[in-house]
């Protein structure tokens, strides 16, 4: 288990550090809701869904969403501050996804700048929003009568900022995200479950009537009450979310692949750890600042488009086309590394180390005394090892 945990006011310091060196609010908000909004369709879609009407009398999984007769439905919880903001982005992003959308403003409009200016996006966009927050019941039967439970409820109501009570508004949020659980909705928290201050440590303070989550997708790492074990049946699976804040009081924050020395001249003789200390450079904190906005989920789209052209190259059998485009799919593998490196998960030597330990396992006839004779032999024994390897791995 992850111990490691920030506090609310460390992460106000952080955010501030990352704005200075060129992440803006902004960006951290987009990359934040970037992410929820991937976590929320990949957890959702492989839901059970309860929803006679549109799957059959025996219900279905969402991991075949073409098989509705509907499209797939989420409710918005946001409050007025950034966690709303993050419900902004998640809200716009699953409508452009061919979600069915509806956001519900529990104390009315945003404040914040960032807030304001995607709560703003979202309109534009013909979300139907829910104002004021005394109209949160009101929506439920509306939504109701028009279809049934969502498929998912966010809660951006509060986020590191809160602490206390929940006040009349919040607390009927709070109710109405429970029933709609009950109704089998999947409730997922943006940073901590709303009524939970992020620092709370002693049970007695907890505000009971927080809202329960299954899953509680927290920016850049735990806070302090996610580390409690009252918190685990209001919080449910916690997801820790890299949104591209360096951190480097977290283990493992200084990169391992800041190995430096070398000449970064374009043109200059450059070998294989030149190229990975040129991509720790570009992520550095006076390097880049689109490289260093990027996550691994930000960058999933480029390693898509990568490996599209890389394909295209090789039908075209242009080498030169090759040669670069493989070089760009290279580039999204070192990137991806040393985005986990600076948190302390994993380097481009571990992942090296797997792949060259896994030629060798994988290849007894090569690499050890197994004898094959054909091409058929070498594929059966090569997928009888990989079976071998995933029944110990799910043994674990």
């Amino acid at each position: 288990m992850d111990k490691y945990a920030v506090s609310c006011a460390g992460m106000k310091e952080l955010e501030k550090m990352t704005d200075k060196a060129g992440l803006s609010y902004y960006y951290m908000m987009e990359n934040a809701g970037t992410i929820a909004a991937n976590r929320i369709v990949e957890i959702t879609i492989a839901s059970p869904i309860n929803d006679a009407n549109s799957c059959g009398s025996g219900g279905a999984c969402r991991l075949y969403p073409w098989a509705l007769d509907r499209p797939l439905r989420a409710r918005v919880y946001c409050g007025k501050g950034n966690n709303g903001g993050d419900g902004f982005v998640v809200a716009r992003l699953l409508a452009e996804g061919g979600w069915d959308v509806q956001i519900v403003l529990v104390d009315g409009v945003p404040v914040t700048p960032d807030a304001v200016e995607n709560y703003t996006l979202a309109r534009a966009m013909g979300i139907p929003g829910c104002e004021p927050a005394e109209a949160v019941a009101s929506a439920f039967g509306e939504a109701a009568a028009a279809g049934g439970v969502p498929d998912a409820v966010v809660d951006a109501i509060y986020g590191t900022g809160f602490y206390g009570q929940l006040r009349s508004a919040g607390a009927a949020a709070a109710e109405e995200i429970a029933r709609l659980r009950e109704k089998g909705a999947v409730v997922f928290a943006l940073d901590i479950p709303s009524g939970m201050g992020g620092d709370l440590t002693d049970e007695a303070e907890l505000d009971k009537g927080c809202v329960r989550a299954d899953y509680t997708i927290t920016f850049h790492a735990k806070k302090p009450v996610h580390l409690q074990d009252f918190a685990a049946d209001y919080c449910g699976r916690i997801i820790v979310a890299d949104i591209g804040i360096v951190d480097p009081d977290r283990p493992g924050g200084e990169s391992a692949l800041s190995r430096g020395g070398y000449d970064y001249t374009e043109g200059a003789p450059h070998d294989f750890d030149d190229f990975v200390a040129v991509v720790a450079k570009l992520r550095a904190p006076d390097g880049c600042v689109w490289d260093r906005a990027q996550t691994h989920e930000t960058l999933k789209k480029y390693l898509r488009e990568e490996t599209r052209e890389t394909l295209e190259a090789i039908d075209s059998g242009d080498d030169a086309n090759l040669c670069e485009e493989l070089g760009d799919v290279l580039l999204q593998i070192v990137l991806h590394a040393q985005i986990a490196s600076e948190t302390g998960r994993f380097t481009i030597d571990d992942v090296i180390q797997g792949i060259a330990d896994k030629m060798i396992r994988r290849h007894p006839w090569v690499f050890g005394d197994v004898e094959v004779g054909s091409i058929e032999e070498n594929v059966s024994l090569w997928e009888e090892i990989k079976r071998k390897e995933k029944n110990r791995a799910n043994k674990r």
